[in-house]
């Protein structure tokens, strides 16, 4: 058995990979790091055979001291609450005790194009993390996935229900998306295969769709018709903050660099957006109801 510490265990991105390793578990003896082991995602990945242990990434001390002793390390960083600067450092610190620690893999979940130079704070923040993980020497795998499909949900599905879907993305433009659980299938074809993908760089994206290909999924999906609509990002901007509509106007200018066939090559294969919305409860049509 293999140790792994699995940091943001009852995340979307962590939890992921939790599922895959205990898919495997006679291989990984799974550890998850949470902020809060009495929580209750703590307490269900416990009740699974996780070991859960709590922690703070930007806690030097404590990551040497849960690193120590793991093959392998999951790390996913965010800038959600604590902004851009700390995402830095929890990304920074983590990969310093993993490398003190020498672990035998590390595995960062980044971002798409994070090295394009996009100006998105969020996109600088993690190619920082990736950065000081290869002046550390570190054996890795960077993960780098798209805009997740999740994103619908939690960003729109109450409009989306009720017949529209409203985006800041122009005409024409498509943007590339992955259903974020196929993250921890990346994860895991990489811990278990370290001579082909130690050093590599993988982008995830499982389609490509324009907001047109969006809402044609989501009206034979749901049942009913979902118009497209065509937001300004200013407009977008008043609702969302800078951030958010800087990385809309970046979409509509650039876009990632995916190629969701070569994903094969690596024996990934990821989930297209219909097959996500029909594999979903969240987008399962309202049931009929009588007269």
């Amino acid at each position: 058995m293999r140790n792994i510490l699995v940091t943001g265990a009852t995340g979307t991105q962590g939890g992921a990979v939790v599922d895959h390793l205990l898919a495997d578990s006679e291989q990984w003896e799974i550890y998850g790091l949470t902020r809060d082991a009495t929580s209750d995602g703590a307490e269900a990945l416990e009740a699974r055979g996780v070991t859960v242990v709590e922690g703070d990434l930007t806690d030097a001390d404590r990551m040497a001291e849960l690193v120590d002793g793991m093959d392998a390390v999951y790390g996913v960083t965010t800038f959600m609450e604590q902004g851009t600067d700390m995402e830095v450092t929890q990304g920074v610190t983590l990969a310093e005790a993993a490398a003190d620690a020498e672990v035998d893999h590390f595995v960062y979940s980044s971002v798409g194009s994070a090295d394009a130079d996009t100006g998105l704070a969020h996109f600088e923040s993690k190619w920082a993390v990736e950065q000081r993980i290869e002046e550390l020497g570190l054996p890795a795998t960077v993960i780098r996935p798209v805009f997740f499909m999740q994103n619908f949900a939690y960003m729109m599905r109450d409009d989306i229900m009720d017949g529209q879907l409203v985006m800041p993305l122009e005409a024409g433009v498509s943007l590339a998306v992955v259903d974020a659980t196929d993250i921890g299938q990346a994860v895991v074809a990489a811990l278990n295969d370290p001579d082909t993908f130690l050093g590599e760089v993988i982008t995830l994206a499982g389609d490509d769709l324009t907001l047109e290909e969006f809402a044609a999924a989501f009206s034979e999906q749901l049942g009913h018709e979902v118009d497209p609509v065509h937001a300004a990002v200013e407009d977008y901007r008043e609702m969302a903050g800078d951030e958010l509509a800087d990385m809309f106007q970046w979409f509509n200018d650039v876009g990632y660099d995916i190629d969701i066939p070569a994903l094969a090559e690596w024996g990934i294969e990821t989930t297209s957006f219909e097959a996500y919305l029909a594999e979903n409860e969240t987008w399962r049509p309202a049931p009929a109801t009588a007269n």
